[in-house]
């Protein structure tokens, strides 16, 4: 019986929405200053399709709740802290692994396909993103 884990509230999908937005926009930031540290072409190579993808999920994302809300979201970041590469590409891969799981959970949550299907093709990618992150780091 779908939706498995239901939300009785609509607004708190928005808000899983907008939460989504801000991960998305934090997550390509954060790559981007990844990838300026990335010490060869297999790393620039992952840490660049994790940064697009990342921000065609930003894109998705807005427009889901542009859909919803009749406005386009309005949102600063935090930039992620890191002190060193490695540390940054463990926490890259934790961050996917916790997104995919957030992005799960949503889309279980809900009966509406153009929600469940924005947050299903952002879950895969971002499980995509924690194979390739957690290659990344057992080669350091």
């Amino acid at each position: 019986m779908l939706p498995i884990l239901k939300t009785d509230n609509f607004n708190q999908i928005i808000e899983y929405i907008y939460d989504a937005i801000i991960g998305e926009a934090t997550a390509a930031e954060f790559y981007s200053r990844l990838l300026n540290q990335a010490p060869d072409d297999l790393h620039r190579e992952f840490i660049k399709h994790a940064m697009e993808d990342e921000l065609d999920h930003l894109e998705r994302f807005s427009k889901l709740y542009c859909y919803y809300t009749g406005h386009m979201p309005m949102y600063v970041i935090t930039p992620v802290k890191f002190p060193n590469y490695k540390a940054g590409i463990l926490m890259a891969l934790k961050d996917e692994l916790e997104a995919g799981e957030f992005y799960r959970d949503v889309q279980m949550s809900t009966t509406d396909q153009y929600i469940r299907d924005t947050f299903y093709y952002a879950m895969v990618d971002e499980l995509e993103h924690s194979t390739m992150f957690s290659t990344l780091y057992n080669t350091l």
